[in-house]
């Protein structure tokens, strides 16, 4: 999806982001692990040469769902709600993505597609939205951060915070 060495390096980080909160997944259900691996494999999927631009909107939209079968977890809220966050924001920002395929309004004129990245699987300019996802994101993460009483954040909401902060930073180059 990208070839730019820096976008790999933040990628990368997103990804061991995704990873965090399985390190300390004593306190975690089954479900927000399966969620955390399957982020971990999008973000490295999108490192890899030559995938299929369209990969990613699947990507997203099992990211997506997976944020629905995450919020069924009734033991472990705490850690069950920012990953169900998380799951969300990239999978929207995944169904965003700059894809390299032409547009409707290209293909049908047998033209080139003009250079530049184009957002949205149908070719649809978003302009500044995936910007906005990463913003609200981030906001989310802080709130669910803060709002969570000092005596319970051993509990493994530092972990998914810290996790999060690092898929916000791998995921940064897609608002661009």
């Amino acid at each position: 999806m990208f070839e730019i060495p820096a976008v790999h390096a933040a990628m990368l980080v997103g990804a061991v982001g995704a990873l965090v909160p399985m390190w300390r997944a004593h306190g975690t259900d089954c479900r927000v692990q399966i969620a955390h691996g399957a982020m971990a494999l999008s973000m490295v999927a999108m490192m890899i040469p030559g995938v299929p631009a369209g990969i990613h909107l699947l990507e997203g939209a099992v990211l997506i769902g997976l944020a629905v079968f995450v919020t069924g977890e009734t033991m472990h809220r705490r850690t069950a709600i920012p990953c169900a966050v998380d799951l969300t924001a990239m999978g929207v920002l995944l169904l965003l993505a700059p894809m390299s395929a032409t547009t409707p309004a290209a293909s049908a004129a047998s033209a080139p597609t003009p250079s530049g990245h184009h957002h949205g699987g149908a070719g649809i300019s978003t302009g500044w939205l995936p910007l906005v996802v990463l913003v609200c994101w981030a906001l989310s993460t802080l709130y669910l951060f803060r709002s969570t009483p000092r005596r319970e954040r051993r509990s493994g909401v530092k972990t998914a915070a810290a996790g999060s902060a690092l898929m916000i930073l791998g995921m940064a180059p897609m608002a661009a």
